[in-house]
Formats: C-alpha cells, structure tokens, sequence
C-alpha cells in the first residue's frame, strides 16, 4: 500500500483531536516543560562553571548570562547531568508508547499492549539513535546534503523498533527499505513536519505584545510539544500506510526486557 500523504495527516489531526491525543499532548507537554528546565539548568550550571575558571578581570555579568536561559534553576550540575540523563532515557519510552498506542486498533486512551518488552525496546531505540545520529552528523560535515539524505531514510526507525521489535540494523535497514519504496512521498511528509514544527514551535515571538522571557519560553514548549505528538501520530499512520500493516501485538509479554 502506498503512503498517502493527505490521508496521514488526515488521520494524525483525528488522533490528535481525540481523548487519546488529548492525553499524549498533556503528557509531552509536562515533559517538555521539565526537560526545558532541566536542560537550561543544566546549561547555566556549565557556565557558570566555566566563568567561575575564568580570570576576575575576563568574566562575564552572569545576570546578563541567565537572561539567556529563564527556565533554569539553581542546581547542582551532577544533579541536571544526572536528570537529563533520566530525560532522554524517559523521552524514548514515551515515543515508544505513543507510536505503539497511534498504531493499535484498540480504541482505550493506552491500550494494554504498549508497555509490552518496554525496557528492551528503549535499550535499542537509544543505540539506534546514537548510531543514526553519528551518520546524519557525518553526513551534514561532509556538504549538508549526505546527512540530509541519512536523515530521510531513518524517518522510520522508531516506528520500526516500536512496533516490529526490529534490532538496531535491522530497524535501520527496514526504515531505508520503506522510505525508498515512498520517497517522493515520505520527503514531502517530512518536510511538511519539520516547516510546521519551525513555524508553531516559534509562532510566539511573533506576538504583536511583549511577554516575559518565561512565559515566551513556556509558550513555545507548549505548542512544540503538542507538535510532537501530532508528528507522532502522522508518521506512525504513514508507516502503517507504507508498510500495510497493523499493530497487533500479543499482550502477554507486557513488562518483559
């Protein structure tokens, strides 16, 4: 079956708009709100850190610096280093979940199957995307076009690993196979997604009244967060148009690694 451009994003806009959509944008957007602050803590900590090494006569004004970071708390660094390492590893399982509820028949908010081999699946999703980020970073080096390229043809590497319980080459291998048999199709479906992140995600320093750093910053999360979830469910739809296939996975290994 091939992918349908219209028919994807028809079919992400329901799932978006309905009680299962409605629960994941709740979810990503307290994870975003979080993960920005853990990440800005994170990051004024290691400035600070570094000013703190500099000579009396070369530091910066810090309060200049914090303007730059308004979500950030006064935290330790090991204690951001070790949370944003708990993020990433939370950001995985909730992707994983989200595209494994996107796919299944089962009209329940979360349906009994998604948390099925969960530890397992996160392990590789995690290695699949440090491998695929090593390649598209390689290939952004070597003139932009090759990592765009790579990037492209991992569109669906999650959603492979999700639902198929795909190995880390074998999700990569698979991903490349689907998005070459739809390439026109899957190029303008992540283009699409990418524009519509850039344009929401930033649509708030567009306002016609000034808003505080903060409430700019918590704004944007917001609405970048709601934009994941329909991503989410707009590509998961399509890799299900590509492939032909359907979620249905038995739901008796649930909490195996």
């Amino acid at each position: 079956m091939a992918l349908q451009i219209g028919r994807a994003f028809q079919d992400g806009i329901d799932e978006l708009l309905s009680e299962r959509g409605a629960m994941f944008a709740g979810v990503f957007i307290v994870y975003g709100l979080l993960s920005s602050v853990v990440w800005a803590s994170l990051s004024q900590a290691f400035t600070e850190l570094f000013l703190g090494r500099l000579p009396s006569d070369a530091q910066v004004n810090q309060a200049a610096m914090a303007g730059s970071t308004p979500l950030a708390l006064d935290l330790p660094l090991a204690v951001t280093g070790v949370g944003a390492l708990v993020l990433l590893i939370l950001n995985e399982a909730l992707n994983i979940v989200a595209i494994r509820a996107f796919a299944s028949d089962d009209r329940e908010p979360i349906p009994d199957n998604v948390g099925r081999r969960l530890g397992r699946t996160v392990v590789v999703a995690i290695a699949a995307g440090i491998l695929t980020t090593i390649a598209v970073g390689i290939g952004l080096i070597l003139l932009i076009i090759p990592g765009l390229v790579f990037g492209l043809l991992f569109f669906f590497v999650r959603q492979e690993i999700a639902l198929n319980d795909s190995g880390v080459i074998e999700s990569i291998s698979n991903s490349v196979s689907v998005v070459t048999d739809n390439l026109l199709a899957t190029f303008v479906l992540a283009i699409v997604l990418v524009v519509l992140g850039f344009v929401l995600g930033g649509a708030v320093s567009f306002l016609p009244i000034s808003l505080p750093p903060m409430v700019l910053a918590t704004v944007s999360t917001v609405f970048s967060s709601v934009v994941s979830v329909f991503s989410i469910a707009v590509t998961t739809v399509a890799y299900l148009q590509a492939t032909g296939s359907s979620y249905t996975q038995d739901t008796e290994s649930i909490g195996g690694l």
